[in-house]
């Protein structure tokens, strides 16, 4: 008997609502302090950024998710307002619980406007089966997606859609025995498996197939009311039970109830059903399959698609946004042949142009997301195997763009264990980065950039061996660049120059060291515009020359003017007719001007002279700094073919003049040109003391183009050779030892000691 004035009321006393919520606050409470303390996931993570691989193994039967609305929950028991602040519980896959196991963590993002869920959110659940999951969605944008897991009742919604109740039956109830049972602080008991079984009078067992244990709210549960009858008033049925004392009785107790009976059968058949095919919903599961094949096979068209285009560097957009309109881009041109040949693409434009369905998935904006996704895949899959690998150089370069924005791109080399499958059990590899927008290009400013750019992707600067940058003075600068400044925080990234531009630079210097070698490069820069201003200039080009055609030098890359100094070299007779040819047509009197100039010039014995000298320079330039280039160069072949190329160049400042000669002069002869120097007379300069000693002039011309120009590129040359490239020989005196094996066999311990 309660209170007289109790009698009557319809509903709850304010004591017995305060009793009921704190049974909820301490069945909450109890329920995160497994979650967070006693149960976690050994070595496992669940994560929401895992898009493609998620979203790959996700099965194409309707028992993959269950997409159940925050609104049909029927939270009243636990008296719950904002559901956001249910959280996934974690669960335990060992057989012992241990704080020493990784906890795993559920990261939830907010679900943007798009009714693709996937496009989104995806799941990815280390060591378990993501089958086993449930994600519930709301229609409200700003709540939060939640991740449940259908093999623990505690889990479970309080009100589920009949798809939910469908995954749950095919998987049905597991009896857990192969872990260690909670010990209740106050009474001291445990679960039993022995509850699984219920003995009969006449000493038959009979498996209770309907209790289901919870691991994380340490509860028994009625699979079969939980399920269908959550709100029945039997523990067993929604908060669960762990009265270990008495549920011998509560067990018998609940087996009487009539609705137990009614669960039961109703669990019985639909299980029946569902082997047989014979669901209610069966149409209605077949469409859903149908629809989720369809959309599934829609998106892996659509990232084909932007896998090719990006592959190939091809612009995706175009004037016009719209499917079949003129200049609508690539990306919906190929939607369109693929719309000629494939089904479901097919399927899919007649869709939209029905208007079934206003979610495209071909606007910019999707493009733009997926191929965001893409590449943060591909970063990082890299970023993984430079961790992998441990150890690693940088090469990083600047250079503005279009948009006169100063870029600076950031390359990591490192030495790759291949997989099984791979041919090569070691490789090198480089593997681009990122490009970064920078306002400075000093020293302290790029250091600092990439420094915050190698943390940012949580890589140690302590493991780097190796650097590598062009030759301007912000990057090698001995005490302000960025070399040094990264040498100072570790001394183990060793400076290498990049050896192609070291040679760029060598040939510079050298050109620059002499008035006539620039002239001389002027002049073929002069003839190359003549001949390519006009079509028909080029034209009369062609018909003279064959095979080789003039080509405009690069300013940058000085081992490409071979192939200016080539097309004149061996055409030099089909060149001047060909200027002859110019004088003789054109009307323009700027064009005859230029001709005569330039025909005189490369009649001149001096030309052909300068013509053999860089010819033979520059050939033997290009072949090393090909090999500079070979992705499979090593040190020690490295600087035995930069001393050759200073042995070359030794020998033939001594001796190429001479051979020089004979060949220009057999040239000259073949050309009808007049193998000799033109004389210049000197000219002399007023002196305004007479105690000086006069400078004495040199009166052979030929003297004097071997002192003026050929001694002095060759010895500009050498000189930047042997400073250029005296670090790369320090190296190799360092690390040579390692390329020979013979060598390494026989040292000391003390000796390899040295060179550590």
């Amino acid at each position: 008997m309660g209170r007289s004035r109790d009698i009557g009321r319809t509903f709850d006393s304010g004591a017995k609502k305060r009793i009921k919520q704190k049974k909820q606050e301490e069945f909450l409470k109890k329920q995160c302090d497994n979650s967070k303390d006693d149960f976690t996931f050994p070595h496992s993570e669940v994560s929401i950024n895992n898009i493609n691989s998620s979203f790959s193994n996700i099965s194409s039967t309707s028992t993959s998710y269950s997409t159940i609305e925050k609104d049909q929950f029927d939270n009243s028991f636990l008296n719950i307002k904002n559901l956001d602040d249910i959280k996934a519980p974690i669960i335990s896959t060992s057989s012992c619980s241990s704080s020493a196991q990784s906890t795993s963590i559920i990261k939830i993002c907010n679900q943007e406007k798009d009714n693709n869920f996937f496009n989104n959110i995806a799941v990815s659940i280390a060591n378990d089966d993501i089958n086993n999951y449930a994600i519930l969605l709301s229609k409200n944008d700003s709540v939060q997606p939640l991740v449940v897991d259908l093999h623990d009742p505690a889990c479970w919604p309080q009100s589920m859609s009949h798809t939910t109740q469908i995954q749950i039956v095919e998987r049905g109830p597991i009896s857990i025995l192969d872990i260690v049972f909670l010990l209740q602080k106050k009474s001291g008991r445990t679960f039993s498996i022995a509850h699984y079984c219920k003995p009969m009078s006449n000493g038959e067992i009979v498996d209770r197939m309907w209790l289901f244990y919870s691991k994380t709210a340490d509860r028994v549960y009625c699979f079969v009311c939980k399920l269908f009858e959550p709100t029945l008033n039997t523990s067993l049925a929604n908060v669960g039970c762990d009265d270990w004392g008495h549920l011998s009785h509560l067990l018998k107790c609940h087996e009487r109830n009539k609705n137990h009976y009614i669960n039961i059968t109703k669990w019985i058949e639909l299980k029946n059903r569902l082997s047989s095919s014979q669901t209610i919903d069966k149409e209605f599961l077949a469409v859903f399959d149908k629809e989720k094949r369809h959309w599934r096979g829609v998106l892996t068209r659509i990232i084909a698609v932007i896998k090719y285009l990006t592959k190939h560097s091809l612009a995706f957009r175009g004037k016009s946004d719209v499917i079949f309109t003129k200049n609508n881009g690539n990306f919906l041109g190929l939607i369109e042949m693929l719309s000629e040949i494939d089904p479901v693409i097919c399927e899919h434009i007649n869709r939209i142009k029905n208007k079934e369905t206003h979610d495209h998935y071909l606007g910019h904006q999707i493009q733009d997301e997926l191929i965001q996704i893409i590449a943060e895949k591909i970063k990082e899959n890299i970023l993984s195997k430079i961790k992998q690998s441990k150890y690693y150089s940088v090469i990083m370069d600047s250079t503005p763009d279009i948009n006169h924005q100063e870029q600076v791109l950031i390359v990591i080399r490192i030495v790759l264990m291949n997989s099984e499958n791979s041919e090569d059990i070691i490789s090198i590899k480089e593997y681009f980065l990122t490009f970064i927008n920078v306002h400075s290009t000093t020293g302290l400013n790029l250091s600092n950039t990439l420094k915050n750019q190698l943390d940012e992707y949580s890589l140690t600067l302590s493991n780097c061996r190796g650097q590598s940058y062009d030759n301007g003075s912000n990057m090698i600068g001995l005490y302000k660049g960025v070399q040094s400044r990264i040498l100072q925080n570790n001394p183990r990234a060793f400076f290498v120059p990049c050896s192609a531009h070291s040679l760029n630079l060598v040939l510079r210097d050298s050109a620059k060291s002499s008035t006539k070698a620039i002239t001389f490069f002027g002049y073929l820069g002069r003839i190359y515009n003549l001949f390519s201003a006009s079509t028909h200039r080029w034209d009369i080009f062609k018909s003279h020359c064959n095979p080789y055609t003039v080509k405009k030098w690069s300013e940058t890359r000085w081992e490409s003017r071979i192939n200016s100094v080539k097309a004149i070299r061996f055409q030099v007779k089909n060149v001047m007719h060909a200027l002859s040819e110019i004088l003789q047509t054109s009307d323009d009197p700027i064009t005859k001007s230029e001709a005569l100039s330039l025909l005189n010039e490369v009649g001149s014995f001096e030309f052909l002279l300068s013509l053999i000298i860089w010819y033979e320079l520059l050939t033997e330039v290009n072949i090393v700094s090909k090999n500079f280039q070979n992705p499979n160069m090593q040190l020690d072949v490295s600087t035995n073919i930069l001393k050759g190329l200073i042995v070359f160049l030794e020998k033939y400042r001594d001796n190429g003049f001479e051979k020089a000669m004979e060949t220009v002069k057999q040239l000259a002869i073949a050309i009808e040109i007049e193998p000799t120097f033109n004389e210049v007379r000197y000219r002399k300069k007023k002196r305004c003391f007479s105690y000086g000693s006069v400078d004495e002039t040199l009166q052979d011309p030929q003297q004097n183009f071997r002192t003026q120009y050929f001694l002095v590129i060759l010895d500009s040359a050498i000189m930047s050779m042997s400073k250029r490239f005296n670090q790369i020989n320090n190296f190799n005196s360092n690390f040579g030892f390692l390329y020979d094996v013979s060598k390494l066999k026989t040292m000391s311990d003390e000796e390899i000691r040295k060179h550590c």
